[in-house]
């Protein structure tokens, strides 16, 4: 799709045709063309989006009542309360899986945390892995905030820019030559340049990686030094808070607050790289650290750089101090989260809310079925896109049953096997029934089934009871189809897999 956000319109199902046919029980249905061919205002009017807009969240917003979904302040408020009352360093991880909605929460929270006048870095670890040392990475963050914050305060800054320089030059001093020229400004993310190497030798100078582990070599060979340096940028960035926060009388320090966000989808060695910095060179007082991230796949990192048998839960505690879960309490199983989210996607994609629309009368199945895998927000974003296509792509006057779309997207999403299965026309009920986890009827008619099971019973059943067949002759008489069997395969070749 060319990285470009698609809009496909509402009304263009009613526009003209391209001459491509297939058949479903002897029926011709026409492929739609993807475009309106009037252009006409009412249609522009009426364009259903296929992927939501990303979300903006304003620096000093917070959570705006429009925004806040999920109703998450009262978590921020605890956790604010909890960063302004400690004064030791803390190192917090917000875990969450990917999609759980890490990074609109902290977004939120970092603009709640500015309007309280807390000074606040957010800083994407995934955006940054480019750069070769961790520690220029992080130094460069602090000292734009600084610059930004307390431009009048000049010589302090430029003592704090001098010290990280040293720091950021001793780091990458212990790295190996590798006979290749390096930039070095690039290397240390702009904090220090050529010159600061020329002790090193010419070629040293011009030949220096930015090895984040190779430090270690140089801090033997001159320890009293490197300690005096790591202390001065230590202490240096100690006096930041009360820099960019200045305390009124009787009022306690507001902390800096250091937000990293995607450290577990960053690579593997800039990730932990990323925590020993904090750990060796930026723990002091009024300073604390707020890390986004999935800490199952985090471990992951640390094994891909140790080896499977580091127990990777235990290596991350050194320098985790608190972890606090991006978890749903359900109080209410019919307004869930994901409920919330659905409702959310709906309206930004201007999707039909009637009782016919497909996406409503499958709602209830999606969500039942990412609840139990345990899926993310994300995931239901993704089954929102390809209805939305499948809508979107389909004739008006052709059939879409809800409830069979829902379960065949979810298939394809979660068992491709069985999606395959259901474009051959080789799925079983039973295979169904066991994926998609119809709520218990309270009796064995067709008129104890939920209105779900009663279709994917109706289509896949070998000897459907009369009842079913019954329940089927307003399909074949409204849409001439001779084999309800082809209902579940059309369904997923011509309607489902039409553009994915």
């Amino acid at each position: 799709m060319s990285g470009k956000r698609w809009r496909i319109n509402a009304r263009f199902r009613n526009r003209k045709i391209v001459d491509i046919r297939q058949t479903i029980g002897g029926r011709a249905i026409a492929a739609p063309t993807t475009r309106c061919q009037h252009n006409c205002n009412k249609c522009r009017e009426l364009e259903m989006r296929v992927y939501p807009k990303p979300l903006e969240i304003g620096d000093e917003e917070g959570f705006s009542t429009g925004k806040d979904l999920f109703g998450k302040s009262n978590l921020a408020s605890g956790m604010s309360h909890l960063v302004a009352t400690v004064e030791d360093p803390l190192v917090i991880a917000f875990d969450g899986q990917w999609g759980s909605g890490k990074t609109t929460f902290l977004k939120m929270w970092a603009g709640e945390l500015r309007k309280s006048g807390h000074p606040v870095i957010f800083f994407d670890a995934f955006e940054n892995d480019y750069v070769e040392d961790a520690f220029a990475a992080l130094a460069r963050e602090i000292i734009e905030l600084a610059e930004e914050k307390a431009p009048q305060k000049g010589k302090v800054i430029e003592d704090i820019r001098d010290k990280a320089s040293q720091l950021g030059v001793l780091l990458l001093k212990g790295a190996t030559k590798v006979g290749v020229k390096v930039a070095v400004r690039a290397a240390t993310a702009g904090l220090a340049s050529a010159d600061d190497f020329k002790d090193l030798g010419e070629d040293i100078s011009k030949e220096v990686e930015g090895a984040a582990e190779a430090y270690m070599n140089q801090l033997l060979d001159q320890p009293r030094k490197q300690k005096q340096i790591a202390e001065g940028f230590r202490k240096a960035l100690a006096e930041l808070p009360g820099l960019l926060a200045p305390p009124t009388e009787g009022e306690q320090q507001k902390p800096l607050i250091f937000i990293i966000d995607e450290l577990d989808r960053c690579k593997p060695h800039f990730a932990l790289a990323l925590l020993e910095r904090i750990k060796h060179f930026m723990s002091v007082p009024n300073v604390h650290f707020v890390l986004g991230v999935h800490l199952t796949q985090l471990q992951g990192s640390v094994k891909y750089a140790y080896g499977n048998n580091i127990d990777a839960a235990a290596y991350l505690q050194k320098f985790i101090n608190i972890t606090i879960l991006n978890v749903e309490t359900i109080t209410n199983k019919d307004n869930t989260d994901l409920h919330k989210y659905a409702n959310y996607l709906t309206g930004i994609l201007n999707i039909r809310t009637d009782s016919e629309s497909p996406i409503s009368t499958s709602k209830e199945t999606i969500i039942r079925i990412l609840q139990y895998e345990q899926m993310s927000h994300r995931t239901l974003e993704r089954v929102f896109t390809i209805l939305s296509l499948a809508i979107g792509l389909t004739p008006q006057d052709r059939l879409q049953l809800g409830g069979i779309m829902g379960g065949l997207v979810m298939m394809k999403l979660l068992r491709p096997d069985l999606f395959r299965k259901a474009k051959q026309g080789l799925l079983s009920l039973q295979e169904a029934k066991e994926f998609l986890r119809f709520p218990p009827g309270e009796g064995y008619g067709v008129e104890d089934m939920g209105w779900e099971e009663t279709w994917w019973t109706y289509c896949l059943s070998e000897s459907p009871s009369k009842d079913l067949e019954e329940f089927g002759k307003s399909l074949r008489f409204r849409y001439s189809i001779r084999d309800r069997k082809d209902i579940i395969k059309y369904t997923a070749n011509d309607v489902i897999d039409r553009l994915i």
